[in-house]
């Protein structure tokens, strides 16, 4: 019998386990339940976010970084709404309810707008500005968390981050770029981590 070279035994091994590393690399863990209250006060709780591809978007109504993106929010929204679920959340303990709706009123947007109680799934989620977004797969992992874009400035923007990220999810490819950082206001939290 032929002794085998280890370097063939080592190739045999990483073949044979690479379809089950290739799982476990997009296995990673749905995000944490969360309770939102949609712009009528109703409790709205999701427990998990599978079944489609989602986007959770973070604004406040008081922050001018976060205003700077209302137009584009809701162009991503009319330009994916139809293959992606959105959530739009204002997590901020001092942006009441009621502020939370007109604003979204005045603004125009036009997807769902939600309004996060003491900030519960900002903390659930690990969201620290007012612009970070997150884009979630079918099985409810994160593929990315960022900024929609890197500029404020639609005219400066060289990276549009989100829209990327939603591409990239729908293909069932990989991410480019899975985490970027998103600058804005902080979320002003009822109770400071």
């Amino acid at each position: 019998m032929k002794a085998v070279k280890p370097c063939v035994a080592l190739a045999a091994i990483l073949i044979a386990i690479a379809p089950s590393l290739r799982a476990q690399e997009h296995a990673a863990p749905p995000i944490p339940s969360f309770s939102v209250l949609d712009m009528r006060g109703r409790s709205q709780t999701y427990n998990s976010l599978r079944g489609e591809v989602t986007v959770v978007i973070f604004f406040s109504t008081r922050c001018p970084m976060s205003n700077a993106f209302n137009y584009r929010r809701n162009v991503l929204y009319h330009d994916y709404q139809k293959r992606v679920r959105f959530i739009v959340v204002d997590s901020n303990s001092n942006e009441s309810l009621d502020e939370v709706r007109t604003y979204a009123q005045d603004a125009g947007f036009d997807f769902p707008v939600y309004h996060d109680v003491d900030n519960k799934a900002a903390d659930s989620l690990g969201v620290q500005s007012t612009t970070e977004t997150l884009v979630l797969d079918a099985a409810g992992a994160i593929r990315y968390r960022g900024y929609i874009e890197d500029a404020p400035n639609p005219e400066r923007t060289t990276k549009q981050g989100l829209r990327l990220a939603i591409d990239a999810v729908l293909a069932g490819i990989p991410v480019e770029t899975p985490q970027t950082r998103a600058v804005g206001c902080a979320i002003r939290r009822a109770h400071p981590q």
